[in-house]
This record gives C-alpha cells, sequence and structure tokens, in this order.
C-alpha cells in the first residue's frame, strides 16, 4: 500500500531522514517505533503528504505523492484517516459534529449523506454508541480517543495514521486502545501505519514492527522476529521495557 524510498529530509542543514526504505504492505497493521527524536513525526506528514522530501519517494497505492498538485493532494487525502495523538476534538462542537466534520467538509456543495446515521454507525464501531450529543468535556482520555477515531474512519478511509495512540493513558486504557486497533484492522480490513514510542503496544498489535533511529529504519520485521533482533538500539528498546530481546520473555 505504501512505499518509501531512499527518503532524505533535513530542516536547516540538519538532517532528520537519511535514506529511509520501507514497504507498508496492504491491508496490515506497521507500528513505526522509535525514541523522541528520531524522525518518527517527520516520516508520518511525508506518508501524508504534508512534507515533500528532499530526496527519494512516497508511493501511496501506486501514486507517487510529489507528483500531485495541492488539489490532487487534498482529495487523495481522503484515502488517509487520522488518529492525533491527543484525539484534537473541537471542544466546542459535540461529539456528533465533532465526527461529522469531515463528512461535511468532503460534501460542500453536494447532497449530504444521512449524516446522523452514518456518525452513529461509526460510534458504535468504536464502542460508544448513543453518545453524539455529548461535549468533548463530559468525556475521559479513552473516550476522546475513541470519538477521534471515529471521526477518522467517518469517509471509510484505505489508510489509518495513528500518532502516538496510547500516549498518556494508564495501562488498563492503553491494553483497550490497542484492542480497538485491532478491531478496526478486523472489522475494515484496512491498513493502518502506528506511529509509538511504547514497545509493548508495539508487540500487541503489530504485524510489522520498523525501529526509526538517527533518521534511518535500522530494524524491520514480525514482533518475534523483531524480539530476537541483535540490533544494539533495537536490544536496548526492548531491555528498557523488561522484555529479554533474544527470547521474548516477559521478566
Amino acid at each position: 500500500m505504501i512505499e518509501i524510498k531512499g527518503l532524505h529530509k533535513s530542516f536547516d542543514g540538519v538532517a532528520i531522514l537519511k535514506g529511509i526504505d520501507l514497504v507498508i504492505p496492504k491491508g496490515k497493521i506497521t507500528v513505526i517505533i522509535g525514541p523522541s527524536g528520531s524522525g518518527k513525526t517527520v516520516l508520518l506528514r511525508h506518508i501524508i503528504g504534508l512534507l515533500k522530501p528532499d530526496k527519494g519517494r512516497v508511493v501511496v497505492d501506486g501514486v507517487d505523492l510529489a507528483a500531485l498538485g495541492s488539489r490532487e493532494l487534498n482529495d487523495f487525502r481522503r484515502r488517509f484517516g487520522m488518529l492525533f495523538q491527543n484525539a484534537a476534538l473541537f471542544d466546542s462542537l459535540s461529539v456528533l459534529d465533532n465526527v461529522a466534520f469531515p463528512l461535511i467538509e468532503s460534501h460542500r456543495g453536494r447532497a449530504l449523506p444521512d449524516v446522523e446515521r452514518i456518525v452513529e454507525q461509526k460510534l458504535a464501531l468504536v464502542g460508544l454508541p448513543g453518545i453524539g450529543r455529548k461535549m468533548p468535556s463530559e468525556l475521559s482520555g479513552g473516550m476522546r480517543k475513541r470519538v477521534g477515531l471515529a471521526r477518522a474512519i467517518v469517509l471509510e478511509p484505505k489508510i489509518i495514521l495513528y500518532d502516538e495512540p496510547t500516549t498518556g493513558l494508564d495501562p488498563i486504557m492503553t491494553v483497550a486502545i490497542d484492542n480497538l486497533i485491532l478491531s478496526m484492522q478486523q472489522k475494515l480490513s484496512i491498513t493502518s501505519v502506528v506511529i509509538s514510542h511504547d514497545i509493548d503496544s508495539a508487540l500487541r498489535v503489530a504485524d510489522q514492527i520498523a525501529m526509526i533511529h538517527d533518521g534511518r529504519i535500522i530494524e524491520r520485521g514480525s514482533p518475534e522476529e523483531f524480539r530476537r533482533s541483535e540490533n544494539p538500539a533495537a536490544r536496548e528498546f526492548l531491555e528498557a521495557s523488561g522484555r529479554k530481546a533474544n527470547a521474548g520473555e516477559v521478566r
């Protein structure tokens, strides 16, 4: 679904991405992990076309994003759904209006579908039926994440991007969000890209884990392959989580 080839990006002469090569398979969950400042967010912005590479290509569903004009790129982005780190809900809008927002924006000048019915379907998918009239201030952190995910899927995208979906959540809610990511994958058969520094979460949900370090992908594979990694940076990441890198045992 997504091919990243020789991707380089610098800001003010400082190299952030230094030749990223990564294939993200269709219909699977790929988790991109790495420490703060490693380039995860910059990579995510290239995947959705918010940044253009200094060198290299990002090809999504056979389309080179750099070849698209601004209007074409805006249309193309409808293939993506995005769950932001803090859910990014509009505090002055109800849950219903928050989830409906992309739907209404995408139909400007055209007849609207049955907005409330579609919103209720998406809220039910994320386990929050019947809360459309509530305000974001009435929701817990986990519920806000779920509403953000309902908004991300309201246009029925081919790809969902998750930006640090478990940041700021307690362990129980973290597992609940992980289960929700897996549930969306099973119910919608979409391609999911998760940006995270949470190795435990990555090992729970990923079909493929790719670790970015100092602007490069240094390790890539299934969770079991990642657990057996001999790469020093990958082993440090695993061991910091209390896992035995060469055997995948929890201590």
